[in-house]
């Protein structure tokens, strides 16, 4: 029979026997190194009882008996897998099916006790093999399912692990879980006629080393640590037995001619005297085996060494800082190191230096679980997400995620004279199964290392800028006091301010005289559109507010208050540039805020009490300056206007002329151009009736447009003393109570014929009832005619046009929209001024003055109302405009009546207007 064949068992039992016990002794109160002890033990007698079994050949039933207890083990080492892996993946669903395995195998080893399972051995090949038993299935059911469910949990758990270490390490157990099925299936191929060994053994190797190092090489247990003292303790022993062998070797040579009791005094003495001479030499062996096998020890020892001259430095605490974590690192043998201290607003730690490449953000609140613990117990808090603690290191789940994301297994506080300064936070330990109670007291020891350096690095920096502000506040009192000139002062104390206190973008906003809205007059740093140098806004309601009304600073952070209400357009534009943190403080003069300081920061919470305090002394400084400056300015200001009221008068009075002459010559022109043009309107009238019935066509046609283009004349002539009537503030209104309802749907009806002519559509939405209104009802009637007439004109063909009357409190709601041409953005802002005309290629054609908006925007402004605009090119335009009643509105009309626009107010109908 092949030895090498025969041997595998036995190398099998080695392997899992001496696995078996440093896994135990490892930590024997681990309920999982115990389950995977129970496996170990399991495949350690299946690998005996099989060696018995092969060595017992020929003798078929010394190796029938050793075959039984196989096929009674077999099935356990499945089942004590499955139930490790049932534990290890936390299931909580697994424990029926687990009891159904322990029975099936209980029942299978019974049955193969009495040789129910194999009747009896075969000769093959290789050697003996069972001849199979009824009962044999019964191994298979409960050693194969036990082992592809198991495979299936490992599986499943691998999809759902977010941490790396557990993915391999499940990987590794899925590849020995795979290792184990492949061997066993090939121990079927002699029976089905394959001249080829059984395998099984070789898969169960396999399997218990991959498995075996899966767990151990990702900490659970820590084997490697006791090879080392095991080693180490060997050497110590083989050292003394060595000596003590040579020295009995010796005495029994020396001795073999003396008596018994001369041989024994000897002996005695020879031992003694070794005993004494070789202690030197016996610590001298201690210290190289320590050295040799205990190289932690001696690399804490150092590494303190180490850290003592880094914590030294308190000028440079960041250096200091990954000083610290590289050498707690190295020491403890950790996967990472991390050092945390307490954020600008101390409302959490944040990690500062990190052993990581790409370090992950790190942060933890002040008043979460973790944190709150490190408080209460100032002790080491340990963090193992493979295991179930009575006391874990934090009750928040998002806490534990945190920790289970970026691997976190240990975090020690930093205590320096009774206070939380910081913390130490670390990774998993590269050897062994986790942090010894030597390693614990080593990070403890570095930890308090690190919060003394911290400490007196935050008092040095504390001292620095106290130092700092003096030497800036100085600096500030001798720019205000050196110059009037105020630009000067603000751009110097920018600089100053800065060089103090955390400031991406830096304001100064001064109040009016009313103290009812503030003006941005200087401004540094980030631009934020809307909010530049010369912006004013309303101080009521904006965030400033609290500043002018209580006479104190304010900090504002993401949201102005407590309550989460939407932001200030202000913030929201300073908010939209990255500008996350603001703090404003007042110019105080005379008992009277005069205007704040405003410093806006990228960073979140970034001002506290301690920099309001600061920039309020500094505001102090500045409000000095301001009032120079302003004194100046005002006496400068005071000649200036002086002199230039001298100028204004002289000049108002030649405008005031001017402006006289203006409106008397239009109104000349219109009395000199209306006498000959109404007669020519007139005679063109009478002329189109043709009573001799002589004109031909041609002359009718001709009557024609001589009668449209005078009406049109007469128009601008009207529109001319409408607009100077209305720079003048007196254009006249005759208003009287009239129905609304009834004089737009007779509008709408003489427009009947103009949009028919373009096949376009009229859709008057009016009240159902009468809607009474007191108002000019000719000028109401002027502004509709207009904006009906525009619509019609700037609309291709078949579209639409809506008229909208809508009642409401004292006044009514007016809308004209079109399906037309549209007006650009730019040619909005010009629409309202006189003689201005939309010059595109599908407007040059139509005909008109540019003065109908202009008239039809100051009736809207006279009946009190406004009219706005909102057009898009190519899908239309919209005006809105509101009429209000009259009748509790005293008019002044000191000019004369509204003359008829035309012969017969016949301009009053849609064609004249048109």
């Amino acid at each position: 029979m092949n030895e090498i064949y025969i041997a595998l068992p036995f190398v099998q039992f080695a392997i899992s026997a001496f696995l078996g016990v440093l896994v135990l002794f490892s930590d024997p109160t681990d309920r999982l190194n115990r389950l995977f002890t129970l496996f170990l033990v399991a495949m350690a007698a299946w690998g005996i009882t099989i060696f018995a079994m092969r060595d017992a050949f020929p003798d078929a039933s010394v190796a029938y008996t050793r075959e039984t207890w196989a096929l009674a083990v077999i099935p356990f080492s499945s089942i004590f897998f499955l139930h490790f892996v049932l534990r290890y993946t936390r299931s909580k669903s697994g424990n029926p099916i687990l009891y159904a395995f322990y029975t099936v195998g209980i029942i299978s080893a019974l049955l193969s006790f009495g040789g129910f399972t194999a009747t009896g051995m075969v000769e093959k090949f290789y050697g003996f093999a069972p001849e199979l038993g009824w009962a044999f299935p019964l191994v298979l059911l409960a050693s194969y399912p036990a082992v592809l469910i198991s495979l299936v949990r490992l599986q499943r758990a691998s999809k759902t692990e977010t941490s790396e270490q557990r993915r391999q390490q499940l990987f590794l157990l899925k590849l020995g879980v795979m290792a184990s099925v492949a061997g066993a299936t090939t121990d079927f191929f002699p029976s089905l006629g394959l001249n080829v060994y059984p395998l099984g053994v070789v898969g169960n190797i396999f399997f218990i080393v991959l498995t075996t190092f899966g767990v151990t090489r990702y900490k659970m247990m820590n084997l490697r640590l006791m090879l080392r003292r095991g080693l180490a303790y060997s050497a110590v022993s083989s050292f003394l037995f060595a000596v003590y062998g040579i020295c009995i070797g010796v005495v029994l040579l020396v001795t073999r001619d003396l008596s018994a009791i001369a041989a024994l005094l000897f002996g005695g003495g020879a031992v003694l005297i070794v005993g004494v001479m070789v202690q030197p030499v016996m610590q001298r062996v201690q210290a190289l085996v320590d050295k040799a096998f205990y190289r932690e020890q001696h690399d804490r020892i150092s590494a303190l060494s180490r850290l003592n001259e880094l914590t030294k430095d308190i000028t440079d605490f960041p250096t200091v800082a990954e000083g610290i974590v590289t050498t707690v690192r190295e020491a403890a043998q950790s996967d990472w190191v991390a050092v945390l201290l307490p954020s600008h607003d101390g409302k959490s730690f944040i990690s500062v230096a990190d052993t990581q490449e790409a370090a992950p953000h790190f942060e933890l609140s002040t008043t979460g679980s973790a944190i709150s613990k490190l408080k209460r117990f100032g002790e080491m808090l340990m963090f193992d997400p493979a295991t179930e603690t009575v006391d874990p290191a934090t009750d928040d789940e998002s806490e534990a995620k945190l920790f289970e994301q970026l691997e976190v297994r240990m975090i020690v506080p930093m205590i320096a004279a009774g206070n939380l300064v910081g913390l130490l936070a670390g990774g998993r330990k590269l050897v062994g199964s986790g942090f010894l109670d030597e390693d614990a007291e080593f990070i403890k020891t570095a930890a308090g290392q690190a919060a003394v350096a911290a400490r007196n690095a935050s008092l040095y920096a504390a001292a620095r800028k106290e130092a700092s502000e003096r030497s800036a506040l100085a600096e500030l009192g001798r720019v205000v006091s050196s110059t009037l000139d105020i630009e000067t002062v603000f751009e110097r104390c920018a600089e100053q301010v800065r060089t103090l206190l955390p400031a991406d973008r830096i304001s100064i906003a001064l109040a009016d005289e009313e103290g009812e809205v503030f003006e941005y007059t200087y401004v540094y740093g980030i631009s934020v559109p809307g909010w530049e140098r010369g912006a004013i806004a309303p101080i009521e309601s904006s965030p400033l507010q609290p500043v002018f009304e209580y006479h104190s600073g304010i900090t504002l952070g993401m949201n102005d208050s407590p309550g989460r209400k939407p932001l200030h357009h202000m913030r929201e534009a300073s908010v939209s540039m990255g500008l996350n943190s603001m703090m404003a403080v007042p110019f105080i003069a005379r008992g009277k805020v005069i205007g704040t300081l405003i410093l806006e920061s990228r960073r979140v919470s970034a001002y506290r009490g301690e920099e309001l305090s600061l920039a309020e002394r500094i505001g102090g400084q500045i409000v000095n300056a301001i009032n120079n400056s302003r004194q100046f300015v005002q006496a400068m200001e005071l000649a200036e206007a002086n002199e230039a009221k001298l100028m204004l008068d002289a000049e108002n009075t030649e405008l005031q002329r001017l402006n006289e002459a203006k409106i008397k010559f239009l109104s000349t022109v219109s009395h000199e151009l209306r006498t000959p043009l109404t007669s020519m309107l007139a005679f063109a009238s009478l002329l189109k009736r043709n009573k001799d019935d002589n004109l031909t066509e041609k002359n009718l046609r001709q009557l024609d447009i001589i009668d449209k283009n005078g009406r049109r004349l007469n128009v601008l002539i009207q529109d001319l003393l409408d607009v100077s009537r209305m720079d003048m503030g007196n254009l006249a209104l005759e208003p009287s109570e009239f129905d609304i309802v009834e004089t737009v749907n007779d509008l709408a009806e003489s427009f009947m014929p103009i949009y028919e002519a373009k096949e376009q559509t009229l859709i008057v939405d009016v009240p159902g009832s009468e809607q009474l209104i007191y108002a000019d009802k000719n000028r109401v009637t002027q502004v509709l005619t207009n904006l009906l007439s525009n619509a019609s004109k700037y609309s291709p063909e078949s579209k639409r046009v809506w008229l909208n009357v809508a009642a409401a409190d004292d006044h009514l709601n007016f809308e004209v929209r079109d399906e037309g041409f549209g007006i650009s953005e730019e040619n909005q802002k010009e629409m309202f001024t006189a003689f201005y005309r939309v010059d595109t290629e599908e407007t040059r054609s139509i005909e008109g003055t540019g003065l109908g908006l202009v008239i039809a925007k100051g009736i809207v402004e006279i009946h009190g109302g406004q009219m706005e605009m909102d057009s898009k090119v190519g899908v239309g335009t919209s005006f809105k405009f509101q009429i209000h009643d009259l009748s509790n509105v005293e008019i002044e009309n000191e000019s004369e009546p509204l003359p008829p626009r035309g012969i017969d107010s016949g301009e009053a109908t849609p064609q004249a207007a048109a």
